[in-house]
Order: structure tokens, then C-alpha cells, then sequence
């Protein structure tokens, strides 16, 4: 994947948003790799249980 990239030195990225692009990097990986399909739909419906659960801290704000 390519490195995010700004205009201005001081943009910054939120930590959330570095938290669901790994935790979809992972998962991608994760299920590429997997013995079946099955348990690569395990491994994605896991991420999104993931995603869902950032996205609740951080409507939150936990």
C-alpha cells in the first residue's frame, strides 16, 4: 500500500482512521491466506465486527 501523503507538512492522519485502515490490511491478508472460503468470510465478518466497534468508540468518543 502507498504511504499517505499530504500537501502540507502539518496534516495529520486521525489515529482512527490508522486504526481501520490496518484492521482491513489484516483482514485482507488474513482471508487471502485462509484454508477455505468459509473461513475467510470468517475471518472478514470478524473485521467488520471490528470496524463497527471503532466506529461506536468513536462516535463515543471512548
Amino acid at each position: 500500500m502507498r504511504a499517505i501523503s499530504f500537501a502540507r507538512s502539518e496534516q495529520t492522519v486521525p489515529l482512527v482512521y490508522i486504526d481501520i485502515i490496518q484492521c482491513a490490511q489484516h483482514a485482507l491478508r488474513e482471508a487471502t491466506l485462509a484454508a477455505s472460503d468459509l473461513d475467510a468470510l470468517d475471518i472478514t465478518g470478524d473485521a467488520l465486527r471490528q470496524l463497527v466497534d471503532i466506529a461506536r468508540a468513536e462516535v463515543r468518543h471512548d
